[in-house]
């Protein structure tokens, strides 16, 4: 009984409202005057932020760096980069030498060591 007393006493502070520009909805006069948002929480366009970590430099030289960008600014950059990775996939970057091909080469060759 005591606890219900004492929620049904707590209220949220009001507000003086004013229209929202977008949808003309209610919304805090509050957020105008305090950061000049003529419009309301649901009708921003401010989404979140990715953090994408990067590495700059090599050896003793290295550094980690995070760029911090907008949530659409990234997913493009992951696209691009998942496209990137699809096109190098089968490719190999490591060369495969047979050591003993190579030997055969030059087994007989015969080597001048006179000036020319």
């Amino acid at each position: 009984m005591y606890l219900e007393t004492i929620m049904s006493k707590k209220s949220t502070p009001k507000f003086e409202m004013i229209e929202c520009s977008c949808c003309k909805a209610p919304m805090p006069k509050l957020r105008l005057e305090l950061y000049g948002y003529d419009f309301c929480v649901e009708c921003s366009a401010v989404g979140r932020k990715k953090g994408l970590s990067i590495q700059v430099g090599e050896g003793d030289h290295a550094l980690t760096e995070v760029v911090i960008m907008e949530e659409k600014e990234y997913r493009n950059y992951m696209l691009s980069e998942d496209k990137m990775r699809k096109k190098s996939t089968g490719k190999s970057k490591a060369e495969f030498v047979h050591f003993d091909d190579e030997d055969d080469k030059f087994d007989n060759t015969k080597f001048d060591d006179s000036e020319e």
